[in-house]
Order: C-alpha cells, then structure tokens, then sequence
C-alpha cells in the first residue's frame, strides 16, 4: 500500500503524537537524549566538532559554557 504524502503525513503524525502523549516522564528524557546524542553525532561527521559545539551553545548557552569551562574548550568565535 502506498498513500500520497499527504495522508502518509497524517498517519505519521497521529501515530507520532499518540506514541508520544503515551510516554511517560523518563521514557521522554531517554528517547530525546538518544535522539539528542544521534543529531550531535550527524552534525559531527558532516561539518566537524566545531559544528557540534555552536549546535549545543545555540540549545542552551548557560550549560554549554558550564561545560565549555570544565573541558577547558576553547571560546566559540
């Protein structure tokens, strides 16, 4: 069977939506940092480390210069 993108999207995303709205509390935190650690991986073997580090900098800039500092990473330019 094969729907037209247009239905396909519809059953994605209800399937996404109620899979997601079935998850509970730690089930979310462990499929996004997978999710997480995956993207961050991709970015790092198309554009470099760098990428990667302007990527977290951009999600969350107090935690990522937490982290910055305690790895003793050198400033984003």
């Amino acid at each position: 069977m094969t729907l037209s993108i247009k239905e396909y999207d519809k059953v994605v995303r209800k399937f996404v939506n109620d899979y997601v709205n079935n998850l509970t509390p730690d089930q979310m935190r462990e499929l996004i940092a997978e999710s997480s650690h995956i993207d961050f991986e991709n970015i790092r073997q198309d554009t470099g480390q760098q990428s990667v580090f302007e990527e977290m900098n951009s999600w969350d800039s107090i935690i990522f210069e937490d982290i910055q500092k305690e790895f003793n990473l050198e400033e984003l330019s």
